[in-house]
């Protein structure tokens, strides 16, 4: 991973508006090569991303037998903003698709970066809102899964009940037969 700082002359980034020199000594452009991972599920962040080119893909369970594909992004879309609002563990693994270039914004540069960049803060939103609505898709899904899993199991062993009655029966059956065979 390289990273360059914001610079790109006299107060104006490369891709937008103009930069506050506070923004500019808190945010990070960053290149990331395809298939390198840019945030891992489950670990700690204190920023965010915007993609100003290329595109990424979001996982959950990146790398387990059951990964799955939530998302792909691309230029202009954010990704990690509940990491920079909420101080919790990544809830999603992102992944470069192809060479990506992104902002990186931290819990100390996303004021100037919302002020300097208003319509990010709709789009930050929309974000949140899509990343908790596939979250509670998963949860549907997962629930579905364990309750039919768990009536799977629970007619399993019914069925395994069924035959250790019929063989402890057939069994008393044949003692009972045989002593009065004698």
């Amino acid at each position: 991973m390289r990273a360059l700082r914001c610079e790109f002359g006299k107060n104006k980034g490369k891709w937008g508006r103009k930069m506050s020199e506070s923004m500019q000594d808190k945010s990070t452009i960053k290149t990331f090569q395809a298939d390198e991972i840019i945030m891992q599920e489950g670990q700690v962040y204190h920023e965010m991303y915007k993609i100003l080119s290329g595109s990424v893909e979001v996982y959950m369970r990146y790398g387990e037998a059951d990964e799955h594909l939530i998302g792909m992004y691309s230029k202009s879309r954010c990704f990690g903003e509940m990491n920079v609002l909420s101080k919790q563990p990544s809830s999603y693994t992102v992944v470069a698709y192809d060479e990506v270039i992104v902002m990186r914004i931290t819990r100390d540069s996303l004021e100037d970066f919302i002020r300097n960049n208003p319509k990010n803060a709709i789009e930050i939103m929309q974000n949140m809102t899509h990343t908790y609505t596939v979250m509670q898709k998963n949860i549907s899904l997962l629930l579905d899964d364990i309750y039919e899993k768990h009536d799977t199991n629970k007619r399993r062993t019914e069925e395994i009940k069924q035959k250790i009655m019929q063989y402890s029966l057939n069994g008393l059956k044949m003692g009972w037969q045989e002593e009065h065979r004698l």
